[in-house]
């Protein structure tokens, strides 16, 4: 087997991208055979794969996994990566708005600058907004909304209080956000502005950025705060997410590069995924 990707950074989101609008990638891409070489220290090591697919109504169909193999609907920063990769194989123009497939919707994308781009997200669905819960030993103010994947948005004092490798995993599998959970976002105001933490589900950790949560904590600070968009958001890796609102819907833009292309050779699928 030869699996060429490139693994590329969303403002410290990382992934492994790979292009499969041909269909050669069909029955590779199983979810253990994902999860093992997004595994870190031992393999590529990623927050979550990328699939490029062909998409005959749009300029081309993302599918997203998470780390753990698990498919989700939509990557906020995955999607601004995968916009990027899509340029440079010639699928869409610099500068120019379009738009793409995901599992959650369609999207209008555009490559904004050198190692920038911006999508517009399918319409967010606010569940609830500054409902107290008990999260283990904790009472938290939570903000459910679905910004393609859904979020569990608290409003804190700072990032960590209450703490957050608490309370964050915990809030993560909280009964009341459904079977599936949600995935658990701290925001919280300093001198700089706005600054957030995220839990992602799929990956079952804290990660360095988190796009669609970006998304769901500025449309908090809108209602909640009075934060008026576009709005800035410093993420976990220092970097800074920003999220506005215009006629096409809400949008995310911010970093989005390529890190090194790489080819990874193996007999297997199976092979790679057993354990030694």
């Amino acid at each position: 087997m030869r699996l060429e990707f490139v693994k590329m950074s969303g403002a410290g989101n990382d992934f492994i991208v790979v292009d499969n609008r041909d269909g050669s990638l069909e029955g590779i891409l199983s979810a253990p055979f994902i999860a093992s070489i997004c595994k870190r220290g031992i393999a590529v090591g990623a927050d979550g794969l990328l699939e490029l697919r062909e998409d005959h109504a749009t300029a081309f169909r993302m599918k997203y996994y998470n780390s753990d193999g698990s498919a989700a609907e939509m990557c906020g920063n995955g999607g601004r990566c995968i916009v990027v990769y899509a340029c440079s194989k010639g699928l869409v123009e610099p500068g120019a708005a379009f738009e793409f497939m995901s599992d959650a919707g369609v999207h209008r994308g555009m490559v904004t600058g050198m190692e920038e781009s911006r999508i517009w997200m399918t319409p967010p669905v606010v569940h609830f907004l500054d409902r107290e819960m008990e999260v283990g030993n904790t009472t938290v103010r939570v903000s459910l909304v679905d910004t393609g994947v859904p979020h569990a948005v608290v409003i804190t004092e700072g990032p960590d209080s209450p703490p957050f490798l608490s309370v964050a995993p915990a809030l993560r599998n909280h009964p009341s956000l459904g079977e599936s959970g949600a995935n658990a976002d701290y925001l919280w105001t300093g001198d700089g502005g706005f600054s957030m933490r995220t839990w992602e589900r799929g990956v079952e950790g804290e990660t360095l950025a988190c796009g669609t949560g970006a998304v769901a904590c500025a449309l908090c600070a809108g209602k909640l705060l009075g934060a008026r968009m576009p709005v800035g958001i410093e993420v976990k890796s220092g970097r800074t997410l920003t999220v506005g609102n215009d006629d096409h819907g809400w949008w995310l833009q911010g970093e989005a590069r390529e890190v090194y292309r790489g080819i990874l050779e193996h007999p297997s699928p199976k092979s790679l995924t057993e354990e030694g």
